[in-house]
């Protein structure tokens, strides 16, 4: 039994289930290679996408330097391959300058090296392989280090994505978790399905369980980190003059759009999700939520998960199609000046990687993600 699927053979004519309408088998074929298509490569888009003035992400440094840090969903624990883009260059000649990309599920964890050999602006790419653990998980942490060679070379990194790689056909067989250990999305074998075979009960009722475990794969809809540790020796204005913490200025500027369509808020479970990394204690809004973070010490350093409610009679009309996209972005309110980095006057006085009272309720990275 074949769990495979082909792009080109993944839509049912709907006029084929009509009630008194003779099935041809073509119909549950290709429903069942759009079930399958959809396990194999739905949310195998990019969960990360970032992007860089010149010599803002820049490192001399020949240590390896943590640069970034985000929150990303998995597709599914059945997903394990992470690829990762950067466009880069460097400022000098070296071959000794590396990119170091580290991610963690849970209890796991792996990392992949990737060697910046190139002086002209180039693009390099990797994967993650990463040994899911066995439990229960949606999101990972992704963190990126520079290794530059001070003597001859900085890195400047100008743009960088990262996307689960999809699984081939055909899946491979049993049963498959999405998220949950304990909850079973179940393939379909196209070889029974390709032929005019009769079909039981249970052909539906694994369509319909399938459908509703799909329903629930995440998305990333804004993902942002702040650039923590820039060096450069350059005499730009702008060298290493980057964003380490969430600011001001963000309001309605970092901006993304998710879909909330009719029926969002019937689904059950987590929905749509603020992940924030921040140091210390911080109060701010997002999205019409207020959103508190309260960690362990005023000097903690980690993420917090924030479920967000959502108004839905405050459906944002979006181009000529008029689709319910919200406006998720940093809140235009007093509490936000007050609380989140500035430029008249910033409420923090120390940079990020050293954490001390001057920098205690500032904001690191965050992520939206949601279904």
């Amino acid at each position: 039994m074949s769990n495979s699927y082909s792009a080109s053979s993944i839509l049912a004519d709907p006029s084929g289930t009509v009630a008194g309408k003779d099935i041809i088998f073509t119909t549950p074929d290709r429903m069942a290679q759009s079930i399958n298509y959809s396990f194999a490569a739905g949310g195998c888009h990019n969960v990360l996408s970032q992007a860089y003035a010149d010599a803002v992400f820049v490192q001399d440094s020949t240590s390896f330097v943590e640069m970034s840090q985000w929150r990303i969903p998995l597709v599914s624990l059945e997903h394990t391959e992470l690829e990762v883009v950067i466009n880069y260059k460097l400022d000098g000649v070296s071959t000794a300058c590396n990119a170091k990309l580290t991610l963690d599920v849970g209890a796991s964890s792996s990392s992949v090296t990737i060697n910046l050999p190139t002086s002209t602006n180039n693009i390099v790419n990797d994967s993650i392989n990463l040994t899911m653990p066995a439990s229960n998980e949606y999101y990972g942490t992704l963190t990126i280090e520079i290794q530059a060679d001070s003597t001859t070379a900085e890195v400047q990194v100008f743009s960088l994505m990262a996307s689960w790689k999809r699984i081939n056909s055909p899946i491979s067989a049993g049963q498959k978790n999405q998220y949950l250990t304990t909850e079973k999305f179940r393939p379909f074998g196209t070889v029974r399905t390709n032929a005019n075979n009769a079909l039981t009960s249970r052909f539906a009722h694994n369509m319909i369980d399938d459908i509703a475990i799909l329903r629930t794969r995440y998305k990333s809809y804004l993902t942002w980190s702040g650039v923590y540790a820039p060096s450069s020796s350059s005499s730009l204005t702008d060298a290493a003059a980057s964003a380490v913490y969430l600011g001001t200025g963000d309001i309605d500027n970092l901006v993304g759009f998710p879909m909330l369509p009719n029926g969002w808020e019937e689904l059950t479970g987590n929905k749509l999700e603020l992940h924030v990394r921040a140091i210390g204690d911080v109060t701010f809004d997002f999205m019409g939520n207020e959103i508190v973070i309260d960690q362990a010490t005023s000097l903690t350093v980690g993420w917090s998960i924030f479920t967000l409610e959502i108004d839905n009679a405050d459906i944002s009309n979006i181009g000529a199609l008029n689709l319910p996209y919200y406006q998720a972005t940093v809140d235009n309110t007093s509490q936000n000046y007050d609380n989140l980095a500035g430029y008249l006057p910033s409420p923090f006085t120390t940079r990020f990687p050293v954490v001390n009272s001057g920098n205690s309720g500032a904001i690191l990275s965050l992520t939206l993600m949601g279904v």
